[in-house]
């Protein structure tokens, strides 16, 4: 259902597991749904996101994403849940043999640390081992204990409680977030909260899809080079049937797909929904509708010197290119459904 390339049986497999489960919480959280929306979320250039695919997600983009998304950077390079990063939690509940006594007043005492580092110096210009010992000079805990969980030597971790020694890397914050309930992000970067909920007994709560609307189906597209498939062309709002599904675009319709040129990632007798009031971008498929009369789903390359390019998922078909006066209109293709989706009038 995502107009994401990525989102392919193809793709999904050879794409690292990082990058899968951080597209599953920002399609989930913000409703991300490509590729640009996500580096755009992040600030970083779509470039970026690209080489995560293939490489797995940078650790700077992991502590972004934790940020920004709101998603827990264990999850996200682990899988261990909760999905969902919470902040000033009432409670942590971790199997640590190192801590299991102490969590709860990590967490409980987020909000004190936070007055007391404001008081002095912010956080975010403090290192990151100033920050440890500030979360946990007052916890009772002992070097070794602190060295087990994230890792190192004992005499590093002494240093860290005393403020001083090493930058904490990302693995050895995470570490240390699992176990004592400090957020990673504020360990590293002085963001957020020092305190965090790490609970594995946490409810299901799915994130409801809202705004679903009955969208018509007003006509079929060619997925060849070559078809001429406008022969409903209905206005919006009447037409051969429906598709429900969930847009903001009031003026959002379907079409149905016939044709090769876009296998695996549209096959012929799906459904496409589009949404005309949405700019399109560079990797978007967009609907493409020539004066001649045909009727495309492609994917848009660039436009220069005053033509279109625009290639096809399937390599067999080559790219086209159109001059922008032979175009009619061209649309953003917003999701693919399968022909059950179908309803009648």
């Amino acid at each position: 259902m995502l107009n994401n390339k990525v989102f392919n049986s193809a793709n999904i497999r050879a794409m690292h597991e990082t990058m899968t489960r951080l597209y599953e919480a920002a399609r989930l959280l913000h409703g991300v749904t490509t590729p640009t929306e996500l580096a755009r979320l992040l600030n970083v250039s779509p470039q970026a996101v690209n080489n995560w695919e293939r490489r797995g997600i940078s650790a700077a983009g992991l502590l972004d994403a934790q940020d920004k998304i709101g998603c827990s950077a264990t999850w996200v390079m682990t899988g261990q849940p909760p999905m969902l990063l919470e902040s000033n939690p009432p409670a942590v509940e971790v199997n640590s043999p190192n801590s299991e006594q102490k969590l709860g007043e990590i967490a409980d005492s987020a909000s004190a640390d936070t007055r007391t580092m404001a008081s002095g110096n912010d956080a975010s210009t403090m290192t990151s081992s100033q920050r440890l010992r500030a979360a946990l000079h007052d916890k009772g805990l002992t070097s070794s204990e602190i060295a087990s969980v994230a890792g190192v030597g004992i005499d590093a971790a002494s240093k860290w409680m005393e403020g001083e020694g090493p930058e904490i890397t990302l693995a050895q914050a995470v570490s240390i977030q699992n176990t004592y309930g400090v957020n990673a992000v504020w360990l590293t970067k002085g963001k957020g909260d020092p305190g965090i909920t790490v609970r594995f007994t946490d409810e299901f709560r799915p994130i409801p899809i809202t705004k679903w609307r009955a969208i018509p189906v007003v006509g079929r597209a060619q997925l060849g080079d070559n078809g001429h498939w406008a022969d409903l062309e209905f206005p919006v709002g009447h037409g051969d049937g429906y598709i429900d599904f969930p847009t903001q675009d009031p003026n959002a319709y379907a079409l149905k797909c016939e044709g090769d040129s876009m296998r695996p990632r549209i096959k012929a007798g799906e459904f496409v929904v589009i949404e005309p009031n949405q700019p399109i971008e560079p990797g978007d498929e967009v609907l493409v509708k020539s004066k001649d009369g045909r009727v495309m789903v492609k994917e848009f390359l660039y436009k220069r010197a005053g033509r279109t390019h625009l290639i096809s998922a399937n390599d067999a078909h080559k790219p086209i290119a159109l001059a922008d006066d032979e175009i009619e209109k061209i649309h953003f293709v917003r999701a693919i459904c399968r022909p059950s989706s179908w309803r009648p009038e």
